[in-house]
């Protein structure tokens, strides 16, 4: 199913006008619920979500592999994840200065009170776990043509299918061996939790894995990378120097301005074979 919208809307073009029918993506906002945490609210792209929570989790460090998740629950936008964890919520109100009610055993204390709040929102903002304590570095000894660097973007908007009909998403895609994972979402977090959470379900080695997406590099994208251990990251857009930071803190690959036939290596190069 794709969440398309279809409206009716005039374009202007070197001065003549006309009435067309647009496409526009549908965002959809998502509640995510992990033990008894917060609500995380995040506006999403509504399809793949059992994929973007189990890689929320990874990337946020809330688990460290897939089989540390009890279950998953999808009801419409709502996500409920228990762990083996059992996250408390003091790990996140305390940092919020909010008090959480407790009803009884009700998994989720006071969730109409959690809702008023809006729920915790790691996406664009950062989030109470954007920045690492301490950073080991990522000793992957995976390497990657320049050639397929080329290659990589030239797929990831060739299959881009949600992106050609709204231009509204961006698109990420995990690439494993000869294996293939892509994911469109309106955030480029999101997109990216997509394809981690999917090959993370697949039992992919992320050390042999790469990522190559549509979206700036800050901070908290390579901290993310960083987490789950992927090694190499590939933009079509730009590093932000907190991105090229945490990129070098961490030996991560960080490419960026993929377009036509050249590209821009930030940080560990040695991962990018750089001869025809």
């Amino acid at each position: 199913m794709e969440f398309i919208r279809k409206s009716e809307v005039i374009q202007w073009k070197n001065g003549e006008y006309k009435t067309i029918i647009e496409n526009s993506v549908d965002d959809e906002y998502t509640y995510l619920f992990i033990d008894y945490l917060p609500p995380r609210k995040f506006s999403t792209y509504p399809k793949d979500l059992e994929d973007f929570a189990i890689g929320y989790c990874l990337g946020e460090g809330l688990i460290k592999d897939y089989s540390d998740i009890k279950s998953i629950k999808c009801d419409g936008t709502n996500i409920l994840v228990t762990t083996t964890l059992n996250h408390d919520p003091e790990e996140d109100l305390e940092q919020e200065g909010i008090v959480q009610e407790r009803k009884g055993n009700c998994e989720h204390a006071c969730v109409c009170r959690l809702l008023e709040y809006q729920g915790v929102n790691s996406d664009n903002a950062g989030g109470i776990r954007s920045e690492l304590k301490s950073i080991e570095k990522n000793t992957s000894d995976l390497k990657i043509d320049a050639t397929q660097i080329i290659k990589d973007i030239k797929h990831l908007t060739d299959n881009a299918k949600i992106w050609q009909k709204t231009a509204g998403v961006h698109v990420a895609q995990l690439k494993y061996e000869d294996r293939i994972i892509l994911r469109e979402d309106v955030s480029r977090h999101v997109a990216v939790d997509k394809v981690i959470g999917a090959a993370s379900k697949e039992g992919y080695d992320f050390s042999k894995c790469y990522i190559s997406y549509s979206g700036r590099m800050p901070a908290d994208m390579l901290i993310k990378v960083i987490r789950v251990g992927i090694p190499i990251i590939i933009s079509n857009a730009a590093p932000a120097s907190s991105g090229i930071d945490v990129a070098n803190a961490g030996n991560i690959t960080m490419i960026g301005f993929v377009r036509d036939n050249r590209f821009t290596v930030y940080t560990s190069p040695e991962r990018v074979n750089l001869k025809k």
